[in-house]
This record gives C-alpha cells, sequence and structure tokens, in this order.
C-alpha cells in the first residue's frame, strides 16, 4: 500500500525535473568545465546530453515496469533477484550521489552569496541544508511551490545571460572548435549538470497517472534543459575566455559583468535561488530513495515511516542531512560534483545492464514506455548509454577515485550484510516481478 500522497500532476514534476537539472550545473560547474574543455566547451555539454538521454531512456522504461520509489534499487532487484546486494548497493550509491549533489549547490551558494556578503562555507551551506531538509519534512507540496518559483527565477536568469551573450559579436565564433580528449574529459563533469532527469522517478508514488507522466517530465525536462544548457555555453565563451572562465567562484556572474555590470548582481541573485533550488530537490529526492529501500525490505525499517500528518520519510530525510554534512568538508565544487558524478555513473552503468538483461529474460513484461530500436531483442541505446557511462566513469582524478571507491566499497559490504542479515529491525523479504 502506498503511504506517500499522489500530488503531483505533469507541469509540477516537470518543474521538479528542470529545476533539479538547472541548477545544479550551470551555476556551479562551468568555469571548471571550461578549464577543461576551452574552446570546446560547448561540445562538452553536446556529447553530456548525448550520454543523459540514452540512461534517461531506460530509466522512462524501467519506471513505468516497476512504478515504485526506490529507482535504481528497485529496477535492479527484479532484474537480479538472487543478488539483492546489488540492487542496495545501487540504490546507496544513488543516496550519496544524491547528498554529494546537495552539498556540491550548497558550497557553490556561498560562492555566490559572497557576491554580496562573506559568510564561512561550511556556515552558509550547513544552514540552506538544515532549512530546506525541514521544508522536506513539512511536505512534498509546500517544497513543490517553492520548487516552481526558485525555477522560474533560474530559467529567466539563464534567458537574460543568453540574451547578453547572444548579443555579443563574438557569439558563435566556439561553433568552428574543434572536439578533442579534453572534450570527453570535460563531458564527465559536465554530465553533473544533466543529473535530476534519474531523480524525477523518486517521486512516482506521490505522482498522478505516473505511468504516462514519468516518461514524460523526464524528457521535457531534459530536453528544456539542453537547449538552455548549450545556448550558455556559447554566451559564456562569447563573454568571457575559457580560462577566465575557469578562475572564477561565480563564472556566470563575472562574464555578465562584461555586457552588463548592473545585470551581473541581478544574476548572482538568481544563481542564489537556483543552487538553493537544486539542493532542495536533492534532499527531496534523495530521502525517497531511502525510504523505496526501507519500504521494500531491504533497509532497517524505520527509515520506512513517514509523519503521520505530512506524509513523508522523515527520518530518511535527516540521514541524507546527514550525509550531505559529512561531504562538506571535500570544499571544492570540481571534487564534490566529480563525487556525485562517479557514484551516479556507475548506477548509470547498472541501471543500462538492468533493462538489457529485462528485455532478454522478461520480453513479455508490462513496459508502458518502451525504448525504440533492437537488434535481435537486445536494446540498442541502452547498450550505447553503458559504454558512455564507463567512458565517463574514467575521466576523473585520483581524489574522486579515492573517495568514489570508497563509498563504492561501503555500498557494497552494506549490500552483501543486509542481504544475509536476518536482523528483526529489518521488514519480512518482499517478493520481485517474475520473469519469463
Amino acid at each position: 500500500m502506498n503511504q506517500l500522497k499522489r500530488v503531483l500532476n505533469l507541469p509540477l514534476l516537470t518543474f521538479y525535473g528542470t529545476g533539479m537539472i538547472l541548477g545544479a550545473g550551470i551555476y556551479t560547474i562551468i568555469g571548471k568545465a571550461a578549464g577543461i574543455a576551452q574552446e570546446s566547451l560547448w561540445l562538452g555539454f553536446i556529447l553530456a546530453a548525448i550520454g543523459s538521454l540514452m540512461t534517461a531512456l531506460s530509466y522512462a522504461e524501467l519506471a513505468t515496469m516497476f512504478p515504485r520509489a526506490g529507482a535504481e534499487y528497485i529496477y535492479l532487484k527484479n532484474a537480479f533477484p538472487k543478488h539483492r546486494w546489488a540492487s542496495i548497493a545501487s540504490g546507496l550509491m544513488m543516496v550519496f550521489a544524491g547528498a554529494a549533489t546537495a552539498s556540491t549547490v550548497a558550497v557553490a551558494f556561498t560562492g555566490y552569496l559572497e557576491t554580496f556578503f562573506s559568510v564561512p562555507t561550511l556556515l552558509a551551506a550547513g544552514t540552506l541544508l538544515i532549512l530546506f531538509t525541514i521544508l522536506n519534512i513539512i511536505g512534498l507540496k509546500e517544497s513543490s511551490w517553492v520548487n516552481v518559483i526558485f525555477t522560474l527565477i533560474e530559467v529567466g536568469g539563464l534567458i537574460i545571460f543568453i540574451y547578453l551573450g547572444m548579443n555579443n559579436p563574438k557569439f558563435g565564433e566556439a561553433l568552428s572548435a574543434k572536439p578533442s580528449f579534453a572534450t570527453l574529459s570535460s563531458a564527465a563533469l559536465i554530465i553533473f549538470a544533466y543529473f535530476g532527469f534519474e531523480n524525477t522517478v523518486n517521486l512516482i508514488e506521490e505522482t498522478k497517472e505516473p505511468e504516462r507522466n514519468i516518461p514524460l517530465a523526464i524528457l521535457l525536462s531534459l530536453g528544456i534543459s539542453i537547449v538552455l544548457y548549450i545556448l550558455v555555453a556559447l554566451s559564456a565563451q562569447a563573454l568571457l575566455p575559457p580560462q577566465e572562465l575557469a578562475q572564477s567562484q561565480a563564472a556566470l556572474t563575472d562574464a555578465t559583468k562584461i555586457a552588463s555590470p548592473k545585470m551581473a548582481g541581478v544574476l548572482s541573485g538568481i544563481a542564489l535561488f537556483s543552487t538553493a533550488n537544486t539542493a532542495l530537490i536533492a534532499l527531496v529526492t534523495t530521502s525517497r530513495i531511502l525510504y523505496g529501500m526501507a519500504h521494500d525490505h531491504s533497509l532497517p525499517a524505520p527509515l520506512a515511516k513517514v509523519s503521520a500528518k505530512r506524509k513523508t520519510p522523515w527520518l530518511s530525510a535527516l540521514i541524507v542531512l546527514t550525509v550531505s554534512f559529512l561531504l562538506l568538508p571535500l570544499g571544492k565544487v570540481e571534487v564534490l560534483a566529480s563525487i556525485s558524478s562517479f557514484a551516479t555513473m556507475i548506477s548509470f552503468m547498472a541501471i543500462n545492464a538492468a533493462l538489457i538483461y529485462l528485455r532478454i529474460h522478461a520480453p513479455n513484461h508490462k513496459r508502458p514506455f518502451r525504448i525504440p530500436l533492437s537488434i535481435k531483442g537486445i536494446p540498442i541505446i541502452p547498450v550505447l548509454g553503458f559504454v558512455l557511462s564507463l567512458i565517463f566513469c574514467l575521466q576523473f582524478e585520483g581524489t574522486v577515485y579515492t573517495v568514489g571507491f570508497l563509498l563504492f566499497t561501503i555500498a557494497v559490504a552494506s549490500g552483501l550484510w543486509m542481504q544475509k542479515s536476518k536482523n528483526p529491525f529489518f521488514l519480512k523479504e518482499s517478493k520481485t516481478v517474475p520473469q519469463n
């Protein structure tokens, strides 16, 4: 029985997806990505968009096959029921990724806040996480309307930036740039900017007509974001050289100063709404992953508890807040963003593999949404999505792998322990969908 309340229609769900995607990247990592890709920055956004779109289609199909909160965990559990540790590990990796996303944008928030006044990074970022965890616990309907307002503000800011860039004589010059290995490396960081579509599925138990609205919301929010991102990248390159973008802690604000110093302050204010919005949605959706796993009997039962009045998973929300806090001391935006990307790429590979396996071993399972293009029953797009995710996963620096593999080890060890556990602290074992 669904304990959560279905309050989200297609527009609200699309706002959630779009708000999560837009705030996560453009205001956060575009400067660092420019330092890697140089003139081919906009191509990095296209390459990352292709990788995101391939895996987004896999999420859309799997979400309509198994319409429950928990996403990666639920899908892998049904694909590989004898290896429940893998589904638990994948779910926990996405919890780490969501917490890292919340930490990343909270730190980025403080960077734009310094445009107005100076506040210690840990104090400002920590306060933001606490306030939005409280809003998360108060209720999804309340937080969804905050998200709508913040998303409209951040889209407006990006449109202003694009307008300023398009009026610069250098707009479009970057279109002649040729791709290089650095373009690929930048795409591994840039793909962080597209994260959010995968979190949309964690709201499926709070969505009206989920089989219709979840796939549509994923594709709509990702499509809107791709168009805006490419135009913003071209505008940024027209206003400021890549080397200067890379040195900035508030890249879009500094680029705006070139065209209109007055608008730079406005854009910094908008950036505050954008980064704050992403922190809010990351906290909301990640808490639903923990809730879904506990409700499906693979995490301690208390994590599945919801507030009697608000119908929100309050304990799961507090756990996500704690993990986000623990990541804050890592400090640098690019490190936190890369950790989130690494954890998410691991799960993206698992998601694509699960869909391929289910197409072969459960071909007759109901699929309200189905990815086109198959050869002998094997879906081509998920195969390409798996390969591209693997390539992205090999593009990070040493610190990211150190932290990433530590988190991966914790996730796998936890999965193996929980699979064997007979602790009454867990709920009874649940059933998986039978395969053909």
